[in-house]
């Protein structure tokens, strides 16, 4: 494997750095590196030394890993480690220079090639120069931080071009090797842009699918209603409240979103743009209106991809202590915010009267036609119309309430029923989404502007814990009715639901309670911190641990370094050496990059046949000597050296 070119190990750390905004590291481990390629100091490190110094890196690197998984999240943790990666690996590279073959053997950096080697020590093991994939490893670190812009892709090929130019072959013409490179550049760059549009199309494509995630979608709430089979349901914690078992009633329904247009079985938010919320000074507090609170609680809410629509009770009116980077809001009660994190907490101030959600309008007494017809004969049966609204909502309960909750369909609708009029007048069972839009669309039938509500409901206290906590499966939907001054909420799904829904739940959730709320409360510790104190002992046990590794091993200085080369290269003082240099002459000289045999076949036509073939066996016994561990016996050692003696006597060397 060929070096890299000088200057351009310390050139990657420092555009490394330029990336990551890691400058003094970049520059200090840059310097240190480079002015390790041309000091006269060796040392004499075998196999093992390597392997040591390449296990601490791993064990360095797996430790890095773990403790910023632990702060920052299994992502961005591991995403961090990685973009550290260039200083994890440096004491490599920094052995490497340091010794005295300037390499690292093959074994050092891979635990499962020493174990073949320990069963059988005939095993090749190449010694190998790092530096190209030190630097590979630099540039792909520098890419994690992901900066908008072509300076990124710009300073990789520049990289590349710089240590493809200082290995091409000195034959090769120029202006060629700049079009390929070139090409290349253009071709990598166009690729890249293809991929970004191809990603943002896949992200349309599937934006339904993915916006059914916790994080919700203020425009549009696809149900369950019609399908087939169990609706399925978790257990996972995506929100706590910190309030007393007292205080249940008032906190029960957690709204998210509200809808007004019922399409196939989608439900629909028509009319209603997200508008953007001004914080007040500080950008911790938004307000959502003018009215004084009357209470507060605390609330935690897992947080999904950096966007999420926060659940909240209905009066809420301002809410406090959200570090969100943006808040935007629409006129049916939504509340979007955007920010960073696994779990945010914030203070939700309310007042029992108040409401955020705007007057209804067309949009929400409009009936869609396929269920048009069964809704106006049951509106018409229990003589909705001639009632008033708080009457029209009493009733509509009570006939709601000879219901029954059920979670399972066995088969698809009767022929000629929708799903939502089979659950009126056939089966008389379901979930939450057929009780909400039913009732939604029920009384819309009688003459009450109604929207279909979504959030969770608050119905199950930890004592563990002291805070109310919110399940995956505690997803709920409900009705909003206006009674002709503001916005009540009308649920009539039965209240036998959320028992059946935990006679459903898994038999360990209690031990796994356990984990998630010690999981919960570790990642709201705050990251860990070191002093310099830390910091001084840190360095103090790597110096340690150098003068460990070197001690006594200094084997070279300035006058030195080559014997010792010489030494530890196996094959160093082979008699075909003496060859190539004859050949050279007058000839053209091989490039390091380029294998004997490959030269010999390029001078091959100038030279008789059968010094060729004499030059053909030369070199299988020097490769032999040169890489085969077992090396050369005396007698096939003896026959190399006459060989050549013969060679350099017909090509006017001197024997």
């Amino acid at each position: 494997m060929i070096a890299a070119p000088p200057l351009l190990i310390g050139a990657s750390l420092l555009f490394w750095g330029w990336q990551s905004g890691n400058g003094f590291a970049a520059a200090g481990l840059a310097v240190l590196l480079e002015v390790l390629r041309r000091v006269s100091l060796r040392f004499d490190l075998g196999a093992a030394e390597h392997a040591r110094i390449a296990d601490l890196c791993t064990i360095l690197f797996v430790g890095l890993t773990a403790v910023l998984a632990v702060n920052r999240g299994a992502a961005h943790g591991i995403l961090a480690a990685f973009q550290w990666l260039p200083v994890a690996l440096a004491p490599i590279l920094a052995a490497q220079l340091l010794s005295a073959s300037g390499r690292v053997p093959l074994s050092a950096l891979f635990r499962y090639l020493r174990k073949l080697k320990r069963e059988n020590a005939a095993i090749n093991d190449p010694l190998i120069d790092t530096s190209v994939v030190y630097v590979a490893i630099v540039m792909i670190a520098a890419g994690v931080s992901n900066l908008r812009g072509p300076g990124y892709y710009g300073g990789v090929v520049c990289v590349t071009a710089w240590a493809l130019w200082a290995s091409r072959p000195r034959h090769a013409s120029t202006l060629v090797w700049a079009l390929m490179l070139g090409g290349g550049a253009a071709a990598g760059y166009a690729g890249h842009a293809g991929l970004v549009q191809i990603q943002a199309a896949l992200e349309d494509w599937v934006s339904e699918w993915y916006l059914r995630g916790f994080e919700g979608d203020p425009f549009r709430s696809t149900t369950d209603i019609g399908s087939i089979g169990r609706l399925k349901l978790r257990d996972t914690i995506v929100l706590r409240v910190y309030a007393p078992p007292t205080e249940g009633q008032r906190l029960r329904l957690l709204h998210r979103a509200s809808y007004n247009t019922y399409v196939g079985n989608t439900w629909l938010g028509r009319a209603a743009p997200l508008q953007a919320v001004v914080p007040e000074a500080g950008g911790l507090s938004w307000p959502l209106s003018s009215q004084p609170a009357q209470w507060s609680v605390r609330m935690a809410t897992r947080l999904e991809r950096g966007r999420i629509l926060l659940a909240l009770p209905s009066s809420t009116t301002r809410i406090t202590g959200l570090a969100a980077t943006a808040m935007k809001r629409n006129a049916l009660g939504a509340v979007q915010a955007e920010l960073a994190g696994d779990w945010i907490q914030y203070e939700v101030e309310a007042a029992d009267m108040a409401d955020t959600s705007a007057a209804p309008g067309a949009e929400e007494l409009a009936m869609p036609a396929h269920e048009r017809a069964a809704f106006a004969a049951l509106a018409e049966e229990l003589r909705l119309r001639s009632l008033s609204p708080a009457e029209a909502l009493g009733r509509v309960q009570d006939h709601f309430r000879t219901f029954a909750y059920s979670t399972w369909r066995e088969r698809p609708a009767t022929q000629g029923l929708t799903p939502l009029s089979e659950f009126l007048r056939v089966s008389r069972a379901g979930h939450c989404e057929y009780f909400a839009a039913a009732t939604t669309l029920l009384l819309r039938a009688g003459g009450i502007p109604t929207r279909y509500a979504t959030g969770f409901a608050v119905m199950e206290y930890s004592a563990l814990e002291n805070a109310w906590v919110v399940r995956a499966r505690h997803a709920h939907a409900w009705t909003r009715a206006w009674d002709g001054a503001r916005w009540i909420d009308i649920d009539t799904t039965p209240p036998a639901w959320f028992a059946e829904e935990e006679r459903l739940a898994p038999f360990w959730q209690q031990l796994s309670d356990v984990a998630r709320w010690a999981g919960f409360r570790w990642s709201q510790r705050g990251e860990l911190q070191a002093s310099d104190g830390w910091y001084a002992v840190l360095a103090v046990l790597i110096a340690i641990l150098g003068w460990r590794l070197l001690r006594g091993r200094r084997v070279a200085s300035s006058g030195q370094a080559p014997t010792a080369k010489h030494r530890l290269w196996q094959g160093a003082d082979s008699d075909f050496y003496a060859i190539e240099s004859a050949l050279a002459r007058g000839r053209l000289a091989r490039s390091p990059e380029i294998p004997l045999g490959a030269w010999l076949r390029e001078l091959a036509p100038a030279l008789p046949p059968q010094t060729r073939e004499r030059l053909r066996e030369a070199l299988q016994l020097h490769q032999r000597y040169r890489f085969d561990p077992l090396g050369l016996d005396d007698k096939a050692r003896a026959h190399l050296k006459r060989m050549c003696r013969g060679l350099l006597a017909e090509l006017g060397g001197e024997p």
